[in-house]
């Protein structure tokens, strides 16, 4: 028997083994009997009352914190101050007071989609903020990222970011 015989032999066999398989799984799904949960009776047939529409979470009124007699009071919607996320300035001092486009930051390397889109959470989305980036904002940036500690650096990405405006749009970015 030759060895171009043996070969055929192997693929006809595998070949039935995976349809063999496939068929097993779709007649398995087809012949398994349905096992269903049995649905919760409704609350108004139990006659419990309906709870009134809140918003998602949970609301609290008042809050005793047991301490002599003081409250905490629930603090409104209008009340509550959003925390700036870090490194919120670079993105504007960067834009050159310009709203940057949306270039593939991707293309500077060392960036890949991951970080891009972390710098595009922060609001960094062009080469030219990339490439005006004084050292201050790298370093800022850098803890901003977390675990890329130094890749700014490393990787050149402000020479990088400056070569690909140019290439670009044709103008220094720094300019």
């Amino acid at each position: 028997m030759s060895w171009y015989t043996v070969g055929e032999i192997v693929l006809w066999m595998l070949l039935a083994a995976l349809l063999g398989v496939a068929l097993g799984w779709l007649l398995r799904g087809l012949l398994a009997p349905r096992v269903g949960v049995a649905a919760a009776p409704d609350a108004e047939a139990l006659g419990v009352p309906k709870e009134p529409d809140e918003p998602e979470g949970t609301r609290v009124e008042v809050i005793d914190t047991g301490e002599a007699g003081t409250v905490a009071e629930p603090v409104g919607p209008d009340e509550v101050e959003e925390p700036e996320p870090p490194a919120a300035g670079i993105a504007a001092r960067t834009a050159g007071g310009l709203t940057p486009p949306h270039d593939d930051l991707t293309r500077i390397h060392g960036i890949g989609p991951k970080i891009a889109a972390s710098l595009e959470a922060l609001g960094i989305t062009s080469f030219r903020q990339v490439a005006r980036m004084t050292p201050d904002d790298i370093a800022e940036l850098d803890e901003a990222l977390g675990v890329f500690h130094g890749r700014i650096e490393r990787d050149d990405w402000v020479g990088g970011a400056r070569g690909l405006h140019r290439e670009v749009y044709g103008s220094d970015p720094v300019a």
